[in-house]
């Protein structure tokens, strides 16, 4: 089922893409990581507009947290200004969610390299006669330490400008586990980066490049969400 739904028409994409652009891989891989980040994106703009507002009601969950001490009282008061505000505490996870399969499915597309399988080709998908994986003197089917590092860095710059990561020094207040949460969070802020960083020389260069085309349009989906919300 996974493979029907997610894997086939993402490959299909990416092969008719690569004939489209004459054979390059790399600029099929940018095209087909802008086509899926924008079919994404109102998911993402709810998840971003939620965070912009729990960043505005940190005063008000903060005087929750005092007046109410039990941890059973504050939840449902919590949750009582959370649909009040109809913003939720868990719009990011749901997000993440809802694109783990997506990315999955291209993991293993992008590894392909647009190496055609006619038994997974639609009728009306033309395979390309000419494949050219050198894109930008890298080749997409092999490891780059260039893209690599810059996969990690566009990571960091994701995360140090999302609303989230913004919003966690506030968040964290005088409560000992807020400030746990946000202690781990920006440590997540560097770990990430290095995580990413480390995965995109383990995989072929066209994967590394989706994590870059995916978190610039991430900033600057988020840099315009921000100042609308202003």
């Amino acid at each position: 089922m996974f493979h029907t739904i997610f894997y086939v028409p993402l490959y299909n994409a990416l092969i008719w893409l690569t004939t489209l652009f004459g054979g390059s891989i790399g600029l099929a891989v940018i095209g087909l990581t802008l086509v899926v980040k924008l079919i994404l994106s109102p998911l993402s703009y709810s998840s971003i507009k939620s965070q912009i507002e729990q960043k505005k009601l940190q005063p008000l969950i903060e005087d929750l947290k005092k007046k109410y001490p039990d941890q059973k009282e504050q939840s449902k008061k919590m949750m009582e200004l959370y649909k009040e505000h109809k913003t939720s505490p868990f719009a990011g996870c749901l997000l993440i969610l809802l694109q783990l399969p997506v990315i999955i499915a291209l993991y293993h597309v992008f590894l392909s390299g647009a190496v055609t399988n006619p038994a997974d080709l639609y009728a009306f998908v033309r395979a390309p006669k000419v494949i050219h994986t050198m894109f930008l003197w890298v080749n997409m089917g092999s490891r780059s330490i260039v893209l690599a590092i810059l996969a990690g860095l566009s990571q960091f710059l994701q995360m140090q400008w999302s609303p989230a990561m913004q919003s966690m020094p506030q968040a964290a207040g005088t409560d000992p586990q807020a400030k746990m949460a946000a202690t781990m969070t920006n440590s997540m802020k560097y770990t990430m980066p290095i995580m990413i960083a480390f995965f995109g020389y383990a995989v072929p260069g066209a994967v590394a490049l989706y994590w870059i085309v995916s978190n610039i349009f991430m900033i600057i989906q988020e840099r315009i969400i921000v100042i609308n919300q202003r």
